[in-house]
């Protein structure tokens, strides 16, 4: 269920009317028991990682969809009370609903945390003349933020994409033949690259007509994830015979914590600042391709990127062993009228782990009331923009 804006006014009066049934209805305050949920996952074949296909959206839901339409509509005393909800999530949460029970508190309570993770999202705001993508779920609550900044981004582009087929050795990147895509696999996500415009040529075409390169962002750490998306893109253009236009019609943006790389290798000398490495394909022309590193503080990072629940509830799952099995265009998380059509395509796929489990309303209502604080305390700052932001 949405909440369109023009809904909005009518759904806070029904809140307020029937707080007090409310009140009376719900044993729990805050949350519901795990099984009235019946979204569908399936875990990838060498990963415990689980993917959201569907979601019953007949199940109580405390927290509805919250955009920064809804956010703008929204009545005062409903951000009061979506404030307390915020403030109290953890309180009385049955935890093994969660992805991971052990970290269920909420994130950027503190001024702090929320002022440097604004700082870092606004680095984004550099780029907002440029195409942006967004490579997997990683940056996705940071360019978020500065989409809804008042002098914040215009847009960017979702690439869903998860897993690697090249890992760092001492000898620089070393490509993995057993996690290597098949060519079927291949096919499907380069027709995925085409439908969204994200392909070699429509990038390469944009820089010829623009002049500006388009953004490809990532979080930063290895590098082993984003080596693999060039690789492919690489492979691709080369195919299409615009290798070098394509590696002259792009730029990587990096978002990590130096903290976090000195604690992964405490006994090295020196700390290099993340890159990504360019695979093969796209070695002979590694000099066009300019990078950028941001660094962000260290508390904002372990509670926005390493937070599994925080991650798990912003987006699509997509590692190459799901390419021939859905759409992420398509196929949104939720948006699945008929999960068991999944279920079919899953089991006929080879060497795909067929586990499933239920996914929780409040894994749903963390990543509404994400939206929300975040919204709410941009406002606070008075940096949230003001007029009505169109749909990507």
């Amino acid at each position: 269920m949405r909440i369109n804006p023009v809904q909005l006014s009518f759904y806070n009066s029904v809140v307020s009317l029937n707080k007090n049934n409310q009140r009376k209805t719900q044993t729990n305050p805050l949350y519901f028991d795990k099984g009235l949920t019946k979204d569908l996952f399936v875990s990838s074949a060498n990963k415990g990682v689980k993917v959201s296909f569907g979601q019953d959206e007949s199940c109580n839901r405390r927290v509805m969809n919250i955009d920064h339409s809804d956010y703008i509509a929204m009545w005062p005393s409903t951000k009061k009370r979506l404030r307390r909800l915020y403030k109290d999530f953890n309180r009385g949460l049955v935890k093994d609903v969660m992805f991971d029970p052990k970290n269920t508190k909420m994130p950027l309570q503190t001024e702090r945390n929320m002022d440097k993770f604004i700082e870092i999202s606004s680095k984004y705001i550099k780029y907002k003349d440029q195409p942006i993508i967004c490579l997997g779920r990683s940056p996705k609550w940071f360019l978020n933020t500065a989409l809804w900044m008042e002098d914040g981004i215009p847009g960017y582009k979702y690439v869903a994409f998860s897993g690697y087929w090249y890992r760092p050795s001492p000898e620089g990147m070393r490509r993995l033949p057993k996690n290597v895509p098949t060519d079927k696999e291949e096919a499907a996500y380069r027709k995925y690259l085409n439908r969204i415009q994200a392909d070699p040529k429509t990038i390469v075409e944009h820089m010829e007509q623009t002049g500006k390169k388009t953004v490809i962002t990532d979080y930063i750490c290895s590098g082993k994830g984003a080596c693999s998306f060039l690789d492919l893109m690489g492979r691709y253009a080369d195919e299409l015979g615009i290798l070098e236009q394509f590696s002259k019609s792009i730029q990587i943006v990096g978002i990590g914590s130096m903290d976090y790389m000195e604690e992964l290798n405490r006994y090295a000398d020196e700390i290099s600042i993340p890159q990504v490495q360019m695979p093969e394909i796209l070695m002979p022309y590694h000099k066009n391709v300019e990078q950028t590193f941001y660094n962000m503080d260290y508390g904002v990072f372990r509670e926005m990127l390493l937070n599994q629940n925080v991650n798990e509830c912003r987006s699509t799952y997509y590692p190459h062993k799901m390419w021939t099995i859905y759409k992420p265009d398509k196929f949104k998380t939720g948006l699945v009228s008929d999960p068991k059509k999944i279920k079919q395509k899953v089991q006929e796929a080879g060497g795909v782990n067929k586990e499933f489990a239920h996914f929780s309303a409040p894994m749903g209502d963390l990543r509404n009331l994400m939206n929300f604080h975040i919204l709410d305390q941009l406002s606070k700052r008075g940096l949230l923009k003001k007029f009505h932001i169109a749909k990507m």
